[in-house]
């Protein structure tokens, strides 16, 4: 024991070591059950797989292929997940159970995150024109060295390893590698959202670069107090959006207006019979774009400003719901289009996320057939392509709601549930509280 520690604090880092520990042991745990819970997701779609009748209706030209799309759908809706999640999931699994046994078996243990599995995986295809025993090397290798390697570090490690035992030409890899260039928009926070471009490292390199030059350009001759990185944000945000080009991308600002804000004889025009979702956002109270979320009165007003064109939409003051709206043919007119986005945001289906903007405008009641359901705003709402279609084609069962939300009815028996409380709702809930909190200061004391 060393002189300058006593008994004391031999104890406290006793304490802190069964602490740590503790951590460990729970990140045991969380990487055994995400291998199983992974595994269990691969041995369900695979069940439905085998007796596609469960989803499937009879004369459907592919029954595994919608069993297949219908289980992963009723998997995203139980656990709360991406489509693409549980897809990614029963892969790994399916994959790394055939191919790479032994790191698998770690995983199963907890001694390897799936993370470290993933980034094996995508190694593999090098080794299909290589000897069986090399892949067999490469998977007891990287066993060896999961548990004592970070996800960037095993990453890394796994490259070089493969580099050794499964070498390939590095064009033909990059001429892979590029066919996953893509664009993704994740919304952040506060009206924010984060763009991610996967390209050739060359055309990354070359566009910061460009980026870099035109910003100290722009420094140099515009002090406006902002840093490096906003001017380089800035001018990429310009650069894509075209903007001062005949290509510039044009946005569409909605405006509402409180009912109370207009003439009697304008009021007497409005309709008030309109459809409106209990969970409909409300107008009044935050600008908001056709995803759903909210951007802040400084952005809308600048919107305001750039726009070319505006489009009237008249709220309720006090509930700030939709009471106007055009129309009355087939297809949905522009402003039946623009209520429908900017009241549901999404897919109407329970726990589907797909934006209402790139989704169907599809008739609840068929517009043909005996019903002949009209093309009216209570008969109109935002329903993504999969989901139109497995409406049609399979055994799902789809109920609408009075706020127009859809409920999706599994055959296995597995009903979806909507969030208990919606914008509304939660508004309601504080008001209450506010009022109970006052009418408890108003009483007198005991």
């Amino acid at each position: 024991m060393s002189p300058e520690l006593g008994v004391e604090q031999l104890s406290e880092s006793r304490m802190l070591g069964l602490c740590f520990e503790d951590v460990e042991r729970h990140q045991y745990v969380l990487h055994r059950d995400a291998s199983r819970r992974a595994a269990a997701l691969a041995d369900a779609i695979g069940f439905a797989r085998q007796h596609p009748s469960v989803y499937a209706l009879p004369g459907d030209p592919d029954p595994v292929g919608t069993a297949e799309r219908c289980a992963v759908t009723e998997a995203s809706c139980r656990l709360q997940l991406s489509e693409n999640t549980v897809r990614n999931l029963v892969h790994t699994a399916d994959a790394a159970r055939a191919s790479l046994p032994a790191l698998w078996a770690q995983a199963w243990e907890g001694f390897a995150s799936l993370a470290q599995v993933d980034a094996a995986l995508a190694l593999v295809p090098r080794f299909d024109a290589h000897p069986v025993g090399a892949l067999t090397a490469f998977d007891e290798a990287l066993a060896d060295l999961a548990p004592d390697c970070s996800p960037a570090l095993f990453r890394a490690r796994a490259r070089r390893l493969a580099d050794r035992l499964a070498p390939v030409d590095p064009a033909a890899e990059h001429t892979a590698a590029r066919r996953a260039r893509t664009m993704v928009v994740e919304t952040c926070e506060a009206g924010m959202s984060w763009v991610h471009l996967l390209t050739a490292t060359t055309d990354a390199i070359a566009i910061k670069r460009r980026l870099t030059a035109t910003a100290k350009h722009v420094q140099h001759n515009v002090r406006d107090g902002r840093t490096r990185d906003q001017v380089r944000a800035d001018l990429a945000t310009a650069w894509l959006r075209g903007t001062g080009t005949p290509t510039a991308v044009t946005t569409k600002v909605y405006v509402t207006v409180p009912l109370d804000q207009l003439t009697p004889e304008a009021q007497r025009t409005v309709r008030q019979d309109l459809p409106v979702p209990a969970g409909a956002p409300d107008l009044n109270q935050t600008a908001r774009l056709d995803t759903g979320d909210t951007i802040d009165k400084t952005t809308a007003i600048r919107l305001l400003l750039e726009a070319g064109s505006f489009t009237r939409i008249i709220t309720d003051p006090v509930t700030g719901v939709i009471l106007d709206m055009d129309r009355t043919a087939r297809t949905a007119t522009r402003q039946q289009r623009e209520w429908l986005l900017h009241t549901h945001a999404t897919c109407t289906r329970d726990g589907c996320s797909h934006p209402a903007a790139e989704s169907d405008i599809d008739h609840w009641d068929a517009f043909h057939g005996p019903g002949r359901g009209p093309t009216d705003l209570r008969n109109l709402h935002p329903f993504c392509a999969p989901d139109n279609q497995a409406k049609e084609k399979t055994r799902y069962q789809y109920r609408r709601r009075d706020d127009g939300t859809v409920q999706l009815i599994s055959p296995t028996g597995y009903a979806t549930r909507r969030p208990r409380h919606g914008e509304r709702e939660a508004t309601a809930i504080l008001t209450r509280l506010h009022a109970q909190t006052s009418t408890a200061t108003d009483d007198p004391p005991f």
